[in-house]
């Protein structure tokens, strides 16, 4: 916050080396056993080991789709910067991010949530950090079959909700996740693991009571989400 230096860990899931000469930017090797989740947990592990953490420290956490897939404008930064001093003075406790929300209650490993923060790039306070929780096991054994039709799940870990939710997506009838039509079955089998943990993550700092709080809530909000949008759909399009 304020005039403090930001330190960049990046964590490389891959095999390649990767290095780069900035002092406040350090690679790490992860593991891409759960993904960005796994990496991040490796990520955290490594801060915590090697860096003295204070209370009054914010994190942000960043996925490899985040440039790809989204586009932020200067005024998302000006949102989130406004939304981020505004959580500090007022939680102790907090996530922040895109929210978002749905009519109905899921649960995942008996947590249960009707909204989560999508994990291509959220804030957290000290408090949030500390109760961060990015892999189970039990979620990715819960992926017991995919077909070219469906995605079969173990109901004990996932609700019929959630199970209906994630069919919806990545096998949809219609229009669905972009690559749902293309991807070969292991590529959606990963995708639904990274899915469940997206949606854990969230459900873990609800039950622990951490203040999920939207970026684009408000009108300002809508009308920034929606010009963002635009200008994604056009680089998508120009990109062929």
């Amino acid at each position: 916050m304020g005039r403090r230096k930001a330190q960049i860990i990046v964590i490389n899931n891959g095999p390649q080396r990767q290095h780069v000469n900035r002092e406040n930017v350090e690679f790490i090797q992860g593991d891409n056993r759960c993904f960005e989740f796994s990496g991040w947990e490796a990520g955290k592990q490594y801060i915590e080991k090697h860096y003295c953490l204070k209370s009054d420290d914010t994190f942000c956490f960043v996925n490899d789709t985040f440039d790809k897939n989204h586009y932020f404008s200067w005024l998302t930064v000006l949102l989130y910067h406004r939304k981020l001093k505004q959580a500090v003075k007022q939680y102790q406790g907090f996530i922040l991010g895109r929210v978002d929300t749905r009519n109905i209650e899921y649960k995942v490993d008996d947590l249960p949530f009707t909204e989560w923060v999508s994990s291509y790039f959220f804030i957290v306070d000290y408090t949030a950090y500390q109760a961060l929780v990015f892999t189970n096991p039990r979620l990715t054994d819960a992926v017991r079959e995919v077909t070219d039709e469906s995605i079969n799940f173990d109901s004990s870990v996932v609700d019929s909700a959630m199970q209906e939710h994630i069919n919806g997506w990545l096998r949809p009838e219609g229009k669905g996740w972009y690559r749902a039509h293309t991807s070969n079955n292991e590529v959606i089998k990963n995708k639904s693991i990274a899915i469940l943990h997206e949606k854990y993550l969230t459900a873990t700092l609800k039950a622990k009571e951490i203040a999920l709080i939207h970026v684009y809530r408000g009108r300002f909000g809508r009308l920034v989400r929606k010009f963002d949008k635009r200008i994604q759909d056009y680089r998508i399009a120009i990109r062929g």
